[in-house]
């Protein structure tokens, strides 16, 4: 289990480092923007067998629970300014006040836009890694981790709704609900996004959309 794991993020960190060399070495960045996001708070809804070693919980239930969260981003269009593909890197202090590491890639597709305003749809594959929680008192086991020295690695999946406003031609301010950050967790995160680059590659004729004609070049 534990090597099938270890190739799986040794894959992911490949391809995520190559389409990042092709950002840096490619003289048009049309469409392909970075960001930063920040979350306080994990939200944890689900019956999980070590709650009671929950350090911060705000509340007795340990449903809500600061793990203070940051990741940076990196995203590009592949379909018109519909579909794109983005690579997340974060790091946190985890339920227990353990240190953690987490590295997503997948995809997200915006579902509608109304002037300056859009709510977009994200899924992907995500690798986790946290100081080992074993030293812990009375901790439970969970399934799913293999241990490596003093940390232990999982994989599992992220999907989240997106809320973005378009404040000018280089940035953006993003509201985030997101499933996946850790195992059974939700967070709620605030973010800002700028863009390399604004040209739109292919856009879509609309009549309400935030985007202008300039030097015969679309852009938001």
């Amino acid at each position: 289990m534990f090597f099938m794991v270890k190739r799986f993020l040794y894959c992911i960190v490949l391809v995520i480092t190559a389409i990042m060399l092709v950002f840096v070495t490619n003289r048009s960045c049309a469409q392909t923007t970075l960001q930063l996001k920040i979350s306080p708070i994990g939200f944890h809804f689900f019956n999980e067998p070590n709650k009671k070693l929950y350090e911060n919980k705000i509340d007795s239930n340990a449903t809500f629970v600061l793990e203070p969260c940051v990741i940076l981003g990196v995203e590009t269009y592949l379909v018109s300014d519909i579909l794109c593909f983005r690579a997340n890197f974060g790091g946190l202090s985890d339920a227990i006040s353990k240190p953690g590491l987490f590295l997503q890639a997948g995809l997200k597709v915006r579902m509608f836009q109304i002037y300056r305003n859009s709510l977009s749809f994200g899924a992907g594959l995500m690798g986790y890694g946290h100081e080992c929680w074993g030293t812990v008192p009375n901790y439970q086991d969970e399934r799913g981790w293999a241990k490596n020295g003093s940390w232990e690695y999982s994989v599992g999946f992220l999907a989240d709704l997106e809320y973005a406003i378009f404040l000018n031609d280089k940035s953006d301010i993003m509201f985030n609900i997101t499933y996946g950050y850790q195992k059974k967790t939700f967070n709620f995160t605030i973010g800002y996004r700028y863009w390399l680059s604004s040209i739109i590659k292919h856009p879509i004729k609309c009549g309400s959309c935030p985007f202008t004609k300039t030097n015969n070049k679309w852009k938001k």
